[in-house]
């Protein structure tokens, strides 16, 4: 693997934003909410206000991995809190973390700790007390890294809104 950098997405990463949602959408289709055809039918200028959404100050925070030149991870943290299917930005101590992607060649080498490692100082910084998750259910490599990290399921489930046949787990992690 090449020399890895993380860093916080820029106002003016919307670019690059699609490129990572589109890799990942097509990769793991069940482990998102947004669809990939939602994705592909963005137009630039929702990418970009997208990238300054994650690129503000105190709401969101989204981290990518770049092994030069390409981006090969990402990750999303949201102050709020994840349930009946949207965001709920009023519960001020948690942190989502959302759209955790490694590229399928970069699994295995501690880039998703990487990126986890990253929403959470950012998430202490905020004042968050716990960091959430969702996992769909039938992902057991993903229920496995986060379980390294520290997360245990909450027994809370909701419908994956991309495939509601599939069940989404939350998941918790004390700061």
């Amino acid at each position: 693997m090449s020399l890895m950098e993380t860093r916080r997405i820029s106002p003016s990463d919307g670019n690059l934003l699609r490129e990572l949602h589109l890799r990942m959408y097509a990769d793991s289709p069940d482990a998102f909410s947004e669809p990939l055809a939602t994705a592909q039918a963005m137009t630039a200028e929702q990418w970009d206000a997208r990238a300054r959404q994650l690129a503000g100050p105190t709401q969101a925070a989204a981290f990518v991995a770049m092994a030069r030149p390409e981006p090969i991870g990402f990750i999303a943290g949201f102050l709020g809190r994840w349930r009946d299917g949207a965001m709920h930005w009023d519960t001020r101590d948690t942190v989502t973390l959302a759209k955790a992607w490694v590229d399928p060649r970069h699994r295995r080498y501690g880039i998703g700790r990487a990126l986890a490692e990253a929403v959470k100082a950012w998430a202490v910084e905020q004042g968050a007390s716990t960091l959430e998750t969702q996992v769909t259910e039938t992902n057991e490599p993903a229920i496995r890294f986060y379980a390294a990290l520290g997360f245990a399921d909450t027994a809370r489930r909701e419908p994956l809104l991309s495939n509601a046949t599939l069940q989404i787990r939350f998941l918790s992690h004390s700061l």
